[in-house]
């Protein structure tokens, strides 16, 4: 692996991009004309150095390996977008980032029409294609305020309480959640959290769920919401939780 300029192990609340081919490209030059630090990750040395023709920080190595992740402070960072040429790549990379980093907020892309719900289940908070059904790359003025979405989430106070996420949600023996529908537990008014979908064991992904049927064991919550509330309904269903929607 290696690295230029000398300010990548003192970065903070910065944007990794991993991935530098076409969208790699077009979005770190985005994020960098809007001033927004960030760090190209890449394990193709010709696109490391391309990067840094374009005047980014670079990182080369594999991004599915967690010390690369780590090594690009990944621990520090506000954000990620993988934007790999493989789709299982980016799937991949998105679960061993949430691993190290609960509270980033994370940026894939995804192809095929079956691939979103599993970037989200892995801890994606937003799947992104960049591709239209007739496989012709979205032009400029259709991606570039989706980059301009993305400026305002990475833009935000360091403080992440507040930022709106996406989040699955298991609840499990004890919480106090089982047995309880969705509507008595009137998560929404409470706690501010929307419940978009739900999962029994062995299932497939119900979205709109019927808000009269109770939770078991083993439900799946697909929840959007502010990071703080996602952790107490979090503890909620694991048990651990006192207030919120009781």
């Amino acid at each position: 692996m290696s690295k230029a300029g000398t300010d990548l192990f003192s970065m903070s609340d910065h944007v990794l991009v991993c991935g530098y081919g076409s969208t790699g490209k077009f979005v770190a030059r985005d994020l960098a004309d809007e001033g927004m630090p960030l760090v190209v990750v890449d394990k193709a040395s010709e696109r490391v150095s391309l990067a840094q023709e374009d005047g980014h920080l670079t990182l080369l190595g594999d991004v599915l390996e967690p010390e690369v992740l780590a090594e690009a402070g990944i621990d520090r960072a506000r954000g990620v977008i993988f934007v790999l040429p493989s789709e299982s790549d980016n799937l991949f990379a998105t679960m061993t980032a949430r691993d190290l980093n609960k509270d980033l907020f994370i940026v894939a892309r995804y192809s095929s029409p079956h691939a979103r719900d599993k970037l989200i289940r892995a801890g994606a908070d937003r799947a992104v294609n960049p591709l239209e059904e007739t496989g012709r790359r979205i032009g400029g003025e259709i991606l570039r305020p989706a980059v301009m979405d993305l400026m305002a989430i990475f833009s935000k106070d360091t403080d992440t309480s507040n930022e709106v996420r996406v989040r699955e949600v298991t609840i499990e023996a004890g919480s106090q959640l089982v047995g309880r529908s969705l509507k008595q537990a009137d998560i929404r008014a409470k706690m501010g959290i929307m419940v978009i979908a739900m999962r029994k064991a062995g299932d497939d992904t119900r979205f709109n769920p019927d808000p009269e049927r109770p939770f078991a064991i083993g439900d799946v919550l697909v929840c959007m919401g502010r990071l703080s509330m996602l952790r107490e309904l979090h503890a909620m269903a694991q048990g651990e939780g006192r207030g919120g929607a009781r």
